[in-house]
């Protein structure tokens, strides 16, 4: 799992260029959002890890789930899940769609067989009294044989 979240963070820092390489981070929770960090972000978090024996015990099959949060702070109605044409910047609708293509069919230099979007949560809203924040995720299916 180690190894597969690096190398998906390392994809998407040279992807996704309209995020800073620091705003793509590995995170604890899916709502904890470090200081530092600035808008637009991505999260990744481990998933569950499922493991089938294929015929003799030493042939083990790994799914691997990573989920993938995007996250935009609210600045004007409907643009934090639509995006800005005006001013260019993303909704986290347009942040997904680039984690799909930057990550479906990645197979990472064979260190996956297989490596597809499975889910989509809906987008939310994560507020205090001094932030409105959209964020919504992807879960990524990553099998090894």
């Amino acid at each position: 799992m180690k190894a597969l979240l690096t190398a998906i963070k390392t994809q998407l820092q040279a992807d996704l260029t309209y995020i800073r390489d620091s705003d793509i981070y590995i995170t604890e929770d899916e709502r904890l959002i470090p200081d530092a960090v600035k808008f637009p972000a991505v999260g990744l978090k481990d998933g569950r890890v499922e493991y089938e024996v294929l015929g003799r015990a030493e042939d083990l099959e790994a799914t691997l789930y990573v989920v993938i949060i995007a996250y935009v702070r609210l600045h004007k109605a409907e643009s934090a899940i639509m995006g800005d044409t005006a001013t260019g910047k993303k909704g986290v609708l347009d942040i997904i769609a680039d984690i799909k293509t930057a990550l479906r069919f990645n197979l990472f230099s064979g260190d996956v067989q297989e490596a597809d979007p499975i889910s989509e949560t809906e987008s939310e809203l994560l507020a205090d009294e001094t932030t409105a924040i959209q964020m919504k995720s992807l879960t990524m299916r990553y099998r090894r044989y």
